[in-house]
Parts: C-alpha cells; sequence; structure tokens
C-alpha cells in the first residue's frame, strides 16, 4: 500500500505540473498537491498520521472536500464528457478523494501492524 500510495502522490504532482497551461492553474495545481500531500505522507511517513492528529484531521477534511467537489460537478458528466471542462474537473475531485482515502488507509494499516501480536 506504501508504493501505490506513493505512486499516486507522484502522478498527482505530475497532474499539477500539467495544469500551468490550464485557465486557472491557481485552483488546480493547489488541489492537486494537497492530494498529492496525504499518500505521499502515508508512503514516507505513515507514522504522522497516527502521531499527530492535525495530519489525520487534514486529511479527512481534504477527502469530504474533494468528494463534495466531486457531487458539485457530476451533474456535468454525460457522453460527451471529455469535451465538458467541469466534467473533467469533476473526474479530478475524485482522484484526488480516492488517493486521499488511499493514503489514509494506507497510514491505518500501517498502525494496525505496528500494534499487532505475532
Amino acid at each position: 500500500m506504501r508504493i501505490l500510495s506513493g505512486i499516486l502522490a507522484l502522478v498527482l504532482v505530475l497532474f499539477a505540473y500539467v495544469q500551468i497551461d490550464d485557465p486557472d492553474p491557481h485552483i488546480w495545481i493547489p488541489i492537486y498537491l494537497l492530494g498529492a500531500l496525504w499518500p505521499a505522507i502515508a508512503a514516507l511517513a505513515p507514522g504522522r498520521f497516527a502521531a499527530r492528529p492535525p495530519v489525520r484531521i487534514g486529511a479527512w477534511l481534504s477527502a469530504v472536500a474533494f468528494l463534495a467537489g466531486f457531487i458539485w460537478l457530476a451533474p456535468t458528466i454525460g457522453r460527451d464528457w471529455i469535451h465538458v471542462e467541469e466534467a473533467r474537473e469533476a473526474f479530478g475531485y475524485l482522484i484526488c478523494a480516492v488517493a486521499t482515502l488511499i493514503g489514509i488507509g494506507t497510514a491505518a494499516r500501517h498502525e494496525r501492524s505496528r500494534y499487532a501480536v505475532t
């Protein structure tokens, strides 16, 4: 799971980079970087989720915000979604939400394994 979290973090950083040419990079670069933050922490230092409640709370709040963004833009998704900017942005929010939730899960799995009785 840590490898998957690391890959997701790198992909989201790449997504942020390609937003430079977007009409609204000031919105989407921070969104993708925030989406990359949580799986990056889970991949590199999963213990920080348990050790620092603000990190855990921030990750959950981010996931909720990403899902809210997806729900808000989901009505724009149709047959020709690839040609609709808002529909593509909805999927951007969904990707960030999934990556964040995978990061949270990775950290939780790591924390459970630390206290597992063998």
